[in-house]
C-alpha cells in the first residue's frame, strides 16, 4: 500500500500551545515502511522504493507481530550522541528504524484517528522489538534540548490531527547543527 507522507513545513519558531506535541527531528532518511505477508519494503518521501534497506525492512517485518502495517519513520544510524547522518549516507554503520506514526494495521486504516491515538497504538506495537519509538513531549523547550545536544531540531505536530494531506507538521531546525555543514555537497557529487 502506498500512502503519501506528510511533509513538514519549515518553521522559524517552535509553535506553542496545548494542542501541540514535539518530537526530536532525527537526521536520517525518511522511510515509509509497508509490511505485507512477512515482507517489509521502504519507500522514500518521494515515493521511490528504497532497495538499499530491504534487509532492514525484512528484519522489522519479522520482528513485528502483524499481518499488514504501514509505519512512518526515519532510517538512522544511531551513535551515543544521536543519529550519524554521514555514517548512514556512506554505509558506515548499521541502520535502524525509528517509527513516529502508525497509519495502517492488520487491514485497518488508522489515518483518520487523532495522532495521539495512532502513537499509542504504535508504541504498543513496537515495544520489545528492535524498532525504536520516537517519543514525544508536551514541552516546546525540547528544541533547546536539541540545540544543547547538537541535534537537527524538532517537529511540532497537533495531537488531534489525522494523517491527511491538509495536516501540517512544523519542523524547526537548529541553524548551528554540526552535521549540516557541507551537506549539500553529498547530493551534488
Amino acid at each position: 500500500m502506498t500512502i503519501e507522507p506528510i511533509r513538514p513545513v519549515r518553521g522559524k519558531v517552535v509553535p506553542i500551545g496545548r494542542r501541540w506535541i514535539y518530537e526530536l527531528k532525527l537526521d536520517g532518511f525518511r522511510g515509509m515502511l509497508s509490511i505485507e505477508d512477512g515482507r517489509g519494503t521502504f519507500t522514500s518521501k518521494t515515493g521511490r522504493r528504497m532497495k538499499r534497506f530491504d534487509d532492514l525492512g525484512l528484519a522489522v517485518a519479522r520482528a513485528l507481530d502483524v499481518k499488514s502495517a504501514v509505519l512512518d519513520g526515519e532510517i538512522v544510524v544511531m551513535r551515543d550522541s544521536g543519529p550519524d547522518f554521514h555514517a548512514l549516507f556512506f554505509r558506515r554503520g548499521t541502520p535502524g528504524y525509528a517509527a513516529f506514526d502508525l497509519l495502517w494495521l492488520n487491514g485497518r486504516d488508522l489515518r483518520a484517528q487523532p495522532l495521539w491515538r495512532r502513537k499509542r497504538a504504535l508504541r504498543k506495537l513496537v515495544t520489545g522489538t528492535p524498532v525504536a519509538y520516537v517519543e514525544h513531549v508536551d514541552d516546546p523547550s525540547l528544541f533547546t534540548e536539541a540545540v544543547v545536544r547538537d541535534l537537527e531540531g524538532v517537529v511540532a505536530k497537533r495531537r488531534n490531527d489525522p494523517y491527511a494531506p491538509e495536516t501540517e507538521w512544523v519542523k524547526v531546525k537548529y541553524r548551528g547543527y554540526s552535521q549540516m555543514q557541507d551537506r549539500w555537497t553529498l547530493f551534488t557529487s
